[in-house]
């Protein structure tokens, strides 16, 4: 861990607590949300990862509570999953889904850009690649009673949401309201690939 992370972790030690609530947003029942994953699970889009060591805002603290990261734009679903595939070919988008996941409760969430706001925290050190760190900072925010945070896409810059849920199913908290394979989805009359290759600059070669 270089030192710059480790001063990152001391200014998450010292976020006062009373600051949490000062961030705090709701994001009501019924919102819609978008999730790209592979593969159909059924019709199924929602999943709360229980492991998730990789992942930005994931616990990983012990027990069985979840993430799931959802995008408030089908094209920033999109951005945040191919943002690094090389050679992506029309046909693999045969293997990946697009799912509108609806909330079923009102979640209590914090806005990570007003936690920035008002504290020493940068948005650089609260999107670093170090999962020691962003990590850290969900664990904290958790443990201040909040259900996840709105963060930007470090990609689009757009507002995306991770929420945490001890059930994988989400039962209770979240279900898929439609789910579409790629290859047959479209956006305001568009395909998938004029999206990915004119709107996102993500190549999509025939074949």
């Amino acid at each position: 861990m270089s030192e710059h992370d480790k001063a990152v972790l001391a200014k998450i030690a010292q976020l006062p607590d009373d600051l949490f609530g000062k961030c705090e947003r709701q994001v009501d029942k019924g919102t819609k949300t978008y999730r790209l994953q592979r593969e159909s699970h059924g019709g199924n889009s929602v999943f709360f990862n229980q492991d998730g060591e990789d992942c930005r805002y994931n616990l990983v603290d012990g027990t069985t509570t979840g993430a799931m990261y959802l995008a408030e734009s089908p094209e920033t679903a999109l951005k945040e999953v191919f943002q690094n595939k090389k050679g992506l070919k029309e046909s693999d988008l045969d293997d990946y889904f697009m799912g509108v996941i609806v909330l079923e409760k009102d979640m209590k969430v914090l806005q990570i850009q007003e936690l920035i706001k008002g504290s020493r925290l940068t948005l650089n050190d609260v999107t670093t690649s170090t999962r020691a760190v962003t990590q850290q900072l969900a664990r904290r925010v958790h443990k201040a009673g909040f259900d996840g945070m709105y963060y930007p896409s470090n990609v689009t810059g757009e507002e995306c949401l991770v929420l945490w849920h001890h059930k994988p199913a989400g039962e209770g908290v979240a279900t898929t309201l439609e789910q579409t394979c790629l290859s047959d989805y479209e956006l305001e009359g568009r395909e998938t690939a004029d999206i990915l290759v004119n709107d996102l600059g993500i190549s999509v070669e025939e074949g």
